[in-house]
């Protein structure tokens, strides 16, 4: 895929976190008034999983639904098909049988029939809106499940009294991580006025300061886009941008190709985006970054919450007052505290708001209300 050697070796350890995770952690048995509960398996659950982060995402798709009992086919992205293969072949030598663990490589193609069987008992996906919509539509005629974690489009907020060099920090670590290309990233920094002019002098040095490379070098700290035909569309999206009105204030270095086949990411701060520009309303996937300034709180909630999008938000401030309040104005499934918006962890739910998902949540022992019929059992056997 391209990324950090850090990050893929991160991805690798959180993985196996999650698989002991998950041994531990099955479905409950719980009792409601006098009826025992049960979690009963579905049968056979899809997962078709992205690129960007190919192997614990697919992981906190198929490790719960096998814990469940159902059987997994798992249809990763055309562009990580290596890293799917290793996986699976590992999976299989660790004694999952191949009848209940398979893999099906391929395209958009492969990925619609699973969806049309009437076989495949439910969906569980993680990409762009526009293939979770279509996802949804092929199934909807069969009333066939699915689970979608789709596009975000993140903000971060920060509030006059906010420690600055900490939340420039953060919000340029979560907006150039994977180079951009994580769901989670943040796109959008909303601003005190008060304090726009420090915080953009902060984020300009960061980001100025981001060096390409191989992504095996340790001293490489942005990774490369996915394609080339990613990198030209992402400088004609800037360029774009800057015709219709918006001030582009720092990039990060041009590096060279990647030996993996990605292209060198340049990092982009841009500010004064123009109301109608596209930036404002839908996920760009690489690491640009807009800021804009707020003139109170009640603007900064109404901002923050104009997106389709509500998968993350970050809130940088002091007050523990606003902070209070951040949770219930932002319409948004991750809601982070003077931390990093990506800065999830593997017991609590994730999943997004609005455009972001259908409110069926991964993570923990939450995504099992996704991966099984719950069954009230009245009364004792004779």
């Amino acid at each position: 895929v391209g990324k950090l050697r850090r990050d893929a070796e991160a991805e690798v350890a959180w993985t196996a976190r999650s698989a002991d995770y998950y041994a531990a952690h099955p479905p409950r048995r719980v009792t409601a008034g006098s009826a025992r509960v049960h979690s009963r398996p579905l049968g056979v659950v899809a997962a078709i999983t992205p690129w960007n982060v190919p192997l614990v995402t697919p992981a906190w798709k198929w490790l719960p639904a096998l814990m469940a009992g159902n059987a997994v086919l798992w249809k990763p992205s055309e562009l990580a098909t290596g890293v799917a293969v290793a996986a699976h072949e590992r999976l299989l030598a660790s004694g999952i049988p191949p009848e209940v663990f398979g893999l099906l490589a391929g395209g958009p193609a492969v990925g619609r029939a699973l969806c049309e069987d009437e076989r495949v008992a439910a969906v569980h996906f993680t990409g762009s809106e526009a293939t979770g919509r279509a996802i949804a539509g092929v199934l909807a005629p069969r009333l066939g499940r699915c689970a979608l974690e789709l596009s975000g489009l993140n903000p971060a907020l920060v509030f006059a009294d906010a420690d600055l060099d900490h939340a420039a920090d953060c919000i340029a670590a979560c907006a150039t991580a994977l180079a951009g290309q994580k769901c989670t990233a943040t796109r959008r920094v909303l601003v005190d006025e008060a304090v726009r002019r420090p915080l953009l002098d902060r984020l300009t040095k960061r980001l100025s300061a981001l060096r390409p490379g191989d992504p095996r070098d340790p001293r490489t700290s942005i990774g490369p886009l996915i394609t080339p035909q990613t990198a030209a569309r992402v400088e004609d999206e800037v360029a774009a941008a800057v015709a219709r009105g918006a001030r582009l204030l720092a990039r990060s270095a041009e590096g060279r190709a990647s030996p993996g086949g990605g292209a060198p990411a340049r990092a982009a701060l841009l500010t004064d985006l123009a109301q109608d520009d596209p930036l404002r309303a839908r996920e760009l996937f690489a690491p640009v970054l807009s800021v804009e300034p707020f003139i109170d709180p009640e603007d900064a909630w109404r901002q923050a919450d104009s997106s389709p999008y509500g998968l993350s938000a970050a809130v940088f401030a002091g007050d523990p007052g606003l902070l209070a309040q951040a949770p219930r104005r932002l319409r948004a499934g991750v809601v982070a505290l003077n931390r990093r918006g990506d800065d999830v962890e593997l017991e609590a739910p994730f999943g997004g708001h609005k455009r972001s998902g259908n409110g069926q949540s991964e993570g923990g022992e939450w995504v099992y209300a996704s991966l099984t019929d719950t069954q009230a059992v009245y009364g004792a056997a004779e």
